[in-house]
């Protein structure tokens, strides 16, 4: 991810050529990863993350700095995660993950942590959707909170009382062997 002091979109806005092709290494992850933890599967990922290069190449010339670039660009993606649900209806969530893990930890610490992973892909799956997209962009993709409230259009206070009660949620749920039954 490109420092805060390099805003890629008003650079790619301004004529910079290299700018846009940044801003697609930089975000594609990200906006794949997004989509994927918000029930998608890997190949609509795919067609959505294209859509959202799309939407913000035809409102580059429109688009004015007023916060974080990764930030508008995750606006794009989770406006566009919305539209998609509201034609498709609800996806069901993927199980599948596509990380590969460390190959240092032996075969006993590698279950337990494969285990981990998925115990807390299946209680973020079993969330509510508002809550598995405000973990995704608070958590997952680190942003700052203030950037999380323009995202949601709530206020801050309010990203930073659900993150914490959503969080505490996790960590009950992940130690009750009963919400995996």
């Amino acid at each position: 991810m490109s420092g805060p002091s390099v805003d890629l979109l008003e650079a790619a806005r301004n004529g910079n050529e290299g700018a846009f092709d940044a801003l697609v290494t930089a975000m594609g992850p990200r906006l794949l990863g997004y989509f994927l933890r918000q029930g998608a599967s890997h190949a609509l990922a795919e067609d959505l993350c294209q859509h959202v290069f799309l939407r913000i190449l035809q409102a580059l010339p429109r688009y004015r700095p007023s916060g974080r670039w990764e930030a508008y660009c995750l606006r794009i993606a989770r406006n566009l995660w919305i539209d998609h649900h509201r034609k498709r209806g609800r996806f069901q969530v993927v199980q599948e993950s596509s990380e590969e893990a460390d190959p240092g930890p032996g075969p006993d610490e590698q279950l337990a942590v494969e285990d981990r992973a998925a115990k807390l892909r299946e209680l973020l799956a079993k969330q509510e959707d508002s809550t598995r997209e405000l973990l995704e962009l608070a958590v997952l993709q680190q942003l700052p909170y203030k950037d999380v409230s323009l995202i949601l259009e709530i206020p801050v206070g309010t990203v930073k009382s659900r993150v914490y009660y959503a969080l505490r949620k996790l960590r009950e749920q992940i130690h009750n062997p009963e919400h995996f039954a």
